[in-house]
């Protein structure tokens, strides 16, 4: 396989070679001294998503990208925690670049609706089922309230079922996939991102462009895109359903500080900008 990369990117004649996510990055960095054109790897996911869940990603492949990586011209990482931890396990001296925000939107969330979102695949990663368990909790002291979950996926039938189990299926809507994520943020004031892990979810940039407060677990992929009771609340006990329900009920039952936070969330939403992001690659590529 090395001697059909070597051969497949000496002979296209390129200027740069990318390789995107981990298992692309390590196979670049395993025949970059044989390529001829300028190498760069890209992670796309956190440290701990990659190198500490077991089973996953690359899970026991360390030794690997400590041999290999040193090899790249580049290696390209989401945010400076990702980098402080790649840096020191591999000896490096990785590039921060930033996702950039999808789109830009004149209309902004007016924050008046009583209505949460959730959105993306339907998979464990995201942790829906433990935010389906903090909605119960929630909904006990709420009774305005609703969520907006869109997306598919396969753990969408188990989601469904919980959701029936727990007696919310008037308080939970699940409109399936979608095309146009602005729509639903219309409609909604705060955004609920229940992950396990994340590279840098492009779902946050979006939230933060609408304007909606975000309420996250304390994920390494919430460093550059949320502050504590500024754009949003960060939950430090990952995973703790009871946790993110108080905290849903904090940001639910202040209208004052939901309208703090939308203007923060705006403000931030202008360093992801597709032009400051391209700026960062044009560096790296000259």
């Amino acid at each position: 396989m090395q001697k059909k990369l070597v051969t497949f990117f000496n002979q296209g004649d390129y200027d740069v070679v990318i390789g995107v996510a981990w298992y692309h990055s390590l196979l670049l960095a395993m025949v970059a001294p044989e390529i001829e054109a300028k190498t760069i790897g890209w992670q796309h996911n956190s440290y701990d998503a990659y190198f500490c869940t077991p089973g996953r990603y690359a899970w026991k492949k360390a030794g690997l990208f400590k041999k290999y990586l040193s090899n790249l011209d580049a290696y390209v990482v989401l945010n400076e925690t990702a980098k402080e931890k790649v840096d020191a396990n591999f000896g490096i001296n990785s590039t921060v670049i930033y996702n950039p925000k999808s789109y830009v939107s004149k209309e902004k969330s007016d924050m008046r609706n009583k209505v949460f979102l959730a959105a993306g695949r339907m998979a464990y990663a995201k942790g829906f089922d433990t935010l389906i368990d903090a909605f119960k909790i929630f909904a006990k002291k709420n009774s305005d309230w609703k969520l907006l979950l869109v997306g598919d996926g396969e753990e969408l039938p188990a989601i469904k079922d919980k959701i029936k189990e727990y007696e919310l299926e008037e308080r939970i809507l699940t409109p399936g996939k979608t095309d146009d994520i602005k729509k639903y943020f219309l409609q909604s004031s705060v955004l609920l991102l229940s992950s396990r892990w994340e590279g840098m979810p492009m779902i946050v940039l979006e939230s933060l462009e609408m304007g909606c407060p975000i309420v996250a677990f304390d994920i390494d992929a919430m460093g550059p895109l949320v502050t504590n009771g500024i754009e949003g609340l960060i939950v430090k006990n990952k995973q703790d359903a009871n946790a993110y329900a108080q905290a849903m009920l904090k940001i639910a039952e202040n209208q004052a500080l939901r309208d703090q936070m939308h203007q923060a969330a705006i403000q931030k939403s202008r360093q992801f900008s597709v032009d400051k992001i391209v700026s960062k690659w044009e560096e790296i590529l000259r």
